[in-house]
């Protein structure tokens, strides 16, 4: 297949583009609001935003918040924002309140836009405006609410700002007790991230693509929202994961890719639903990233129901760090770093290493994020070398990537290096288990232990010497967990990745 050559674009010329060759298609499908919004409407209604934000005087450094849950009308924001050429940072709305505001004071936004139905103490964070928004069909009346005071404003605008060097977007990386951290990244890493699954994936306008994901991850914006925009897809794009509503929302929509995460493929082989692949034949694969998916359950999820998983990585910081070609994949593995972005692996000294070794997976290239926002607002730039992930992992032959833990997350017990996830793969492989993690406890004579927690599957039993005889089988003594907890569920954050600090505070209460 022919590669095709993207020169770089601002939102404003692809929303006239699609608006122009696509029209009337819907590119919003909201199956919890019951309706959708077209190309057409879509790019009509960000130059709307456009002039609002022009007449405020909002320039291409000018920060705007956005917090809502998962609708059309979020999503009109977000492109909206950026179709006028400003800085815009979406804000998880599951975070606590005392961290939006903590966000808040960090981003320094102008304008703040949030879902009406939500409630925040405005004197917190004083922004020139906190506009509320409710239905972009229906008019509210209120005279304060967005999509009332925009008819008003023309749907016509061709002056955006920006070039490709300036800031896109603010994006917020998940927290726990600390404050998220704010990546910010170029205009032409906001065009570039999601051409590179574009580009791998395959994707094109006939597709039609479902997420459920919180819209303010960087992950559905670059897998699911823009590339649906850049291609002239279709985007299903529901508030949460509903298993009950899953299989209707795959044949009524005639999916043909869907997002998946490790959370949601082990819940559905432990809580079966009624589907197989031939009863949606539109459906090409679904994806997993956001969290490492064991080859195990990947293998079963499969077998049971007939769709192909296709395995990514990447982060906030980095956008995509690899993806597998649905066609040509290879298990285990995150796939080849994509087309726009080059994935070294390095040791300690900052050696790239031959395929085959462990080290710290360092990305670069026109994609990769710009830098953190700093406390006082500054932005702290990544080194011009690369990005340092704290991913250790290697490549293989054939070049794709597979990733074998975090440097930090390495036991080090009595001087000796442990993998957390080595052992996690092996509790994994007992036919009583259904969810394992293992992270470094404290230990006053070792520095650190190790301590596994674990989740049984339904109807099965295994206790604390079963599992370690299973692990005797495979792992060397000084590797086994001297701490194993049953769980009815492992802790997990926002994103369905596993919450260490959780996991720490149930070992503190078990010792």
């Amino acid at each position: 297949m022919e590669q095709q050559e993207w020169q770089y674009k601002n939102t404003h010329t692809i929303l006239k583009e699609k608006a122009g060759s696509q029209g009337s298609k819907v590119y919003i499908e909201s199956p919890d609001q019951g309706k959708h919004i077209t190309y057409e409407q879509t790019y009509a209604t960000c130059n709307r935003i456009a002039n609002f934000l022009k007449e405020k005087g909002l320039k291409a450094d000018s920060r705007v918040a956005l917090i809502g849950e998962n609708s059309i009308e979020t999503l009109l924001i977000f492109l909206g924002v950026s179709n006028y050429g400003s800085i815009i940072g979406p804000i998880n709305v599951e975070e606590s309140k005392e961290n939006v505001y903590r966000v808040l004071d960090i981003a320094r936004p102008k304008i703040v836009f949030y879902d009406q139905k939500l409630t925040f103490d405005q004197e917190r964070y004083q922004a020139d405006l906190w506009i509320p928004y409710a239905d972009f069909d229906i008019d509210s009346g209120q005279e304060n609410e967005l999509f009332h005071i925009l008819k008003t404003y023309s749907p016509v605008f061709d002056s955006p700002l920006g070039t490709k060097d300036d800031v896109a977007t603010l994006v917020f990386t998940s927290g726990t007790t600390a404050v998220p951290k704010g990546v910010a990244s170029t205009r032409e890493a906001f065009y570039y991230q999601p051409l590179d699954a574009v580009d791998r994936l395959k994707i094109t306008e006939q597709d039609v693509i479902l997420d459920y994901r919180a819209y303010s991850w960087n992950s559905p914006q670059i897998l699911s929202i823009l590339p649906s925009l850049y291609t002239g897809a279709t985007l299903v794009f529901a508030k949460k994961f509903s298993r009950t509503r899953w299989p209707s929302w795959l044949k009524d929509n005639k999916v043909t890719v869907c997002v998946g995460v490790p959370a949601v493929f082990n819940m559905l082989l432990e809580q079966e639903v009624p589907l197989h692949k031939k009863d949606v034949p539109s459906l090409r694969f679904m994806t997993s990233s956001t969290a490492p998916l064991l080859v195990k359950n990947q293998l079963r999820f499969e077998e049971r129901y007939g769709i192909p998983i296709n395995q990514g990585a990447g982060s906030s910081e980095t956008g995509w760090m690899g993806l597998n070609d649905p066609e040509n994949r290879k298990l285990g593995s995150i796939g080849p770093p994509p087309r726009f972005k080059e994935v070294l692996i390095l040791d300690e000294d900052n050696n790239e290493l031959p395929n085959g070794q462990e080290g710290e997976l360092v990305v670069r290239g026109k994609s990769l994020g710009l830098g953190y926002i700093t406390p006082d607002g500054e932005i702290d730039r990544f080194p011009k070398d690369g990005f340092h992930t704290g991913d250790l992992g290697h490549k293989d032959s054939d070049g794709c990537v597979h990733i074998t833990g975090r440097k930090k997350d390495i036991i080090i017990r009595g001087g000796v290096n442990i993998s957390p996830m080595e052992i996690t793969g092996w509790l994994m492989e007992h036919p009583a288990v259904q969810e394992a993690a293992t992270i470094g406890v404290p230990d006053e004579v070792r520095g650190e232990e190790v301590a596994s927690f674990i989740v049984l599957k339904e109807g099965e039993k295994a206790d604390k010497e079963a599992i370690i005889e299973h692990c005797r089988k495979k792992i060397p003594d000084f590797k086994i967990p001297k701490t194993i907890h049953f769980l009815k569920e492992i802790p997990k954050t926002e994103r369905a990745k596993l919450s260490k600090p959780g996991l720490l505070k149930i070992w503190e209460g078990k010792r």
